[in-house]
C-alpha cells in the first residue's frame, strides 16, 4: 500500500532523522571498534550499540540526576510506607528524581528534551548484584510506583535483598513528560487522536524502541553495567526491543506474560478480544465449581444465561445511586476487569454481580464505583503507543481470513459475520499518527543475537496475551528459554499464585540458572 501526503512525508522525515543518527552511530562504532558487544568473525554488526548512542547524545549521558526524597505523589503514602518498613524495606532510602532525554533518539539534531520520572530503591542486602529495571505494562502504566510497590509482591524478598530498584514513567505517561488530552469533544476515535496529537508533540516520540532508548540512558546513569530487568504484559514487547537494540547490554532479563513483535497488528486485536470472551465465558461457567466458596448464587452459569443477562441490562440498566448505568457493555467491561484479578478477587465480582441483579443497591453502587472513577476519561496514552507499532501494512485481507476460519463467538456479536461484527476489528485509526508502523516493530521481528540468556514466561490460558505468543517471542529472541504456567489469567511471578514461578524467576535473577527445557509450572 502506497502512502502520499502528511503521513509519506512523516514517514521519510522519520528515514531521514534515521540516516542522519546512523552515520553518527557508524562514526562511533568505528572509534569504539566491537565495543562490548564484539566478538570474532560472525559477531553482530551491530557492534556496541550503547555505546554509539551515548556518542551522539553526550549531554543526556554527562547529566548528574537530582534525587529527592519520595513522597505520597510518588506512590510512597503513609499506607505504603509502613507496608514496606514492615517489609524490610526503609522508604527514607528510596530516591526520586528526574531525568532529562531527548526529544527524539533518531535525531541527535533536534534540541528539543523531556522529562523522565524515576525512583530508586536500595537493595535490602549489603552485596546487590545490581540494578534491576521493571515495566508493569499498559502500555501507559506508571512505572514509579509500581516499583515502590514491587517489593510488597509474595516471594519478592529474596530479589530484594540482592537487587537495587530501578522504576521509570514512560516518556508521555504520568510524572514524565505528559501526554495531555482526554479525547473530550467528540466520541470519535479518529477526532480523538488527531486532535491530541496536534496538542502534543511528544505524541510523535512515543514508540517502544524510543523508550528502550530511554531505558539504555537510565542505565548508563545507574552505572550498570548491564540491563537487568523484569517486564509484564506491554513490558515484554518493551524489554524485547531493547534486546533487539542493545543485544550486548542484556543482563538477567525476565518478560513474563509475553506477545511477540507482531503485537500491535489487527489480528493480535482480534485474537485478544477472542481470548478475553473465551476467559469470560469460562468464567460464567466455571462460577459453580471454582468459585462456590467465594459465590452464594451464581449470576450466569454459562454462555447462554451470561448473555440473557447482558441482554437484560441492555434493556433495563441497573443505575447506582449517582446515577451510573450498569448496561451490557459496562458488566462486560466489569468482567474483563475481573480477568487480571485473583481467584478470591474473582469470585467476589461474581458475588457482587449476583447480589446486584437480586436488588442490594450497596453491591450496584460497589459495581459502578469503577465506572464512575473512569467515566469521561480516554486512555490515548495506550493507544498512541500502540500506533507507533501499528503495521505499515495492516493487512485487513489476511484478518478477514482469520477471523472466517478462527469464527466468531456469540460474545463478540458471532457466530455471524457481519459488518457490524467487523467493525471494531478493522480499526485503522493508528493511521491519524503519521509515524504509525515506523517504530522497531516495522521489521515485524524482534532479534537479539548475542545476548545474554533471556526467560520469557506465558501462561496457556492467557486472556491477554495469549500463549502461542509467548512461544513465537522465544523462536524471534533466539537465545531464550520458555518457561510455562498451565493456568488461567495474565501475570505469573511475584502474583501469589505459582510457588514453582517464583522460584524459577529468583534463582534465574539471582545466579543465571534457567528452568529446564519444557519446565511447565502449575498454579498452587
Amino acid at each position: 500500500m502506497a502512502h502520499t501526503g502528511e503521513r509519506g512525508r512523516g514517514r521519510l522525515a522519520r528515514q531521514m532523522a534515521g540516516a542522519v543518527l546512523a552515520a553518527v552511530l557508524a562514526c562511533a562504532g568505528c572509534a569504539t571498534g566491537a565495543g562490548a558487544g564484539g566478538n570474532a568473525a560472525g559477531a553482530d554488526t551491530r557492534g556496541d550499540a550503547a555505546a554509539a548512542q551515548a556518542a551522539a547524545f553526550p549531554e543526556a549521558y554527562a547529566q548528574e540526576v537530582m534525587w529527592r526524597d519520595c513522597t505520597a505523589d510518588d506512590g510512597l503514602d503513609s499506607g505504603t510506607a509502613a507496608a514496606l518498613n514492615d517489609a524490610g524495606v526503609a522508604p527514607k532510602t528510596m530516591r526520586c528524581g528526574t531525568v532529562i532525554a531527548p526529544f527524539d533518539w533518531e535525531d541527535p539534531e533536534n534540541p528539543d528534551q523531556i522529562e523522565l520520572a524515576i525512583v530508586h530503591i536500595p537493595a535490602t542486602g549489603t552485596q546487590p548484584l545490581g540494578t534491576l529495571f521493571g515495566n508493569p505494562g499498559g502500555p501507559g502504566e506508571r512505572g514509579v510506583d509500581f516499583m515502590i510497590g514491587m517489593p510488597l509482591s509474595p516471594g519478592f524478598g529474596a530479589v530484594m535483598e540482592r537487587y537495587d530498584l530501578l522504576g521509570f514513567d514512560p516518556r508521555g505517561v504520568g510524572d514524565s513528560t505528559p501526554l495531555e488530552c482526554d479525547g473530550a469533544g467528540s466520541e470519535l476515535p479518529v477526532v480523538q487522536m488527531a486532535e491530541c496529537i496536534a496538542g502534543n508533540p511528544i505524541a510523535h516520540t512515543m514508540g517502544t524502541s524510543q523508550v528502550a532508548r530511554d531505558m539504555e540512558l537510565l542505565r548508563s546513569l545507574m552505572e550498570a553495567e548491564r540491563l537487568d530487568y523484569l517486564g509484564y504484559s506491554y513490558g515484554t514487547m518493551l524489554g524485547a526491543s531493547y534486546a533487539t537494540l542493545f543485544p550486548e547490554r542484556v543482563g538477567r532479563m525476565v518478560l513474563d506474560s509475553a506477545e511477540n513483535a507482531q503485537w500491535a497488528n489487527l489480528i493480535h486485536t482480534f485474537d485478544q478480544q477472542l481470548a478475553i470472551a473465551r476467559a469470560t465465558v469460562a468464567l460464567a461457567t466455571s462460577c459453580r465449581t471454582e468459585y462456590r466458596d467465594e459465590v452464594e448464587v451464581c449470576p450466569f452459569v454459562d454462555e447462554d444465561s451470561l448473555l440473557t443477562v447482558l441482554d437484560q441490562l441492555d434493556d433495563d440498566p441497573l443505575v447506582a445511586g449517582d446515577g451510573t448505568q450498569i448496561d451490557g457493555a459496562a458488566l462486560s467491561s466489569i468482567l474483563t476487569s475481573a480477568l487480571y484479578a485473583s481467584h478470591f478477587e474473582r469470585g467476589r465480582v461474581l458475588d457482587q454481580i449476583a447480589l446486584a441483579l437480586l436488588g442490594d443497591q450497596d453491591a450496584v453502587d460497589d459495581l459502578a464505583s469503577p465506572l464512575t472513577d473512569a467515566e469521561g476519561t480516554v486512555d490515548l496514552a495506550m493507544t498512541i503507543i500502540s500506533c507507533h507499532s501499528f503495521p505499515i501494512e495492516p493487512d485487513v485481507p489476511g484478518l478477514l481470513e482469520h477471523i472466517r476460519s478462527t469464527g466468531v463467538p456469540r460474545l463478540l456479536g458471532g457466530p455471524k459475520i457481519t459488518d457490524d461484527v467487523l467493525a471494531p476489528f478493522v480499526d485503522i485509526t493508528c493511521y491519524t499518527l503519521p509515524e504509525s508502523g515506523l517504530d522497531i516493530t516495522d521489521t515485524f521481528s524482534f532479534d537479539a543475537p548475542g545476548a545474554e540468556p533471556i526467560l520469557v514466561i506465558g501462561i496457556t490460558g492467557d486472556h491477554a496475551t495469549p500463549y502461542p505468543y509467548a512461544q513465537e517471542l522465544v523462536q524471534e529472541l533466539g537465545n531464550a528459554r520458555l518457561l510455562t504456567l498451565d493456568g488461567q489469567g495474565h501475570a505469573a511471578s511475584y502474583s501469589d499464585r505459582s510457588h514453582c514461578v517464583d522460584t524459577a524467576v529468583t534463582q534465574y535473577l539471582l545466579d543465571g540458572t534457567l528452568p529446564a527445557e519444557g519446565n511447565v509450572c502449575t498454579d498452587d
